[in-house]
């Protein structure tokens, strides 16, 4: 992302401009949301579960899923009976899902030494896939350095 060019005065009181990538990091911007995603993601959906695998303190949690599920990343998941019994991901919180796919890539190359590794498995071909940023329009891998921003609402 170096090719940003937009000019802004140094200083410490300028305040970051509020455009979509700032909204979505807004989203996740806390230590736990995206580990929360990733596990609901993987089939976990009842909070005990959600605890096991994510390792946050219990009101820490609680308070994510709350946040989580105003923000329509998840909502209550009811089995049985009407009754709530756990959460699942919202298409909004499917789509977000992507981006962990991405950073998974990112973590395979950069991880820890030793971390294993878990493979997706594409169920339409039944191959493992790793997840690629690619150009909607020519279809062709986007790779750092290779792109320019540009505000659509206003000029740079």
């Amino acid at each position: 992302m170096s090719n940003y060019t937009q000019h802004t005065r140094p200083s410490l009181e300028t305040k970051p401009n509020r455009d979509s990538l700032a909204v979505a990091l807004d989203a996740i911007n806390d230590r736990w949301s995206l580990h929360i995603v990733r596990a609901v993601a993987f089939g976990a959906w009842r909070y005990t579960d959600i605890l096991r695998d994510v390792g946050a303190p219990r009101d820490v949690l609680s308070s994510r899923l709350r946040k989580l599920t105003e923000s329509g990343i998840l909502q209550p998941h009811a089995p049985e009976k009407g009754r709530f019994a756990g959460y699942e991901l919202t298409q909004k919180g499917r789509d977000l899902g992507q981006v962990i796919l991405v950073l998974k890539r990112w973590g395979d190359t950069y991880g820890e030494d030793g971390a294993p590794q878990v493979d997706f498995i594409h169920d339409v071909c039944g191959e493992v896939f790793v997840a690629e940023v690619c150009c909607q329009a020519c279809g062709k891998p986007i790779r750092s350095g290779e792109f320019s921003v540009h505000h659509a609402s206003q000029e740079c």
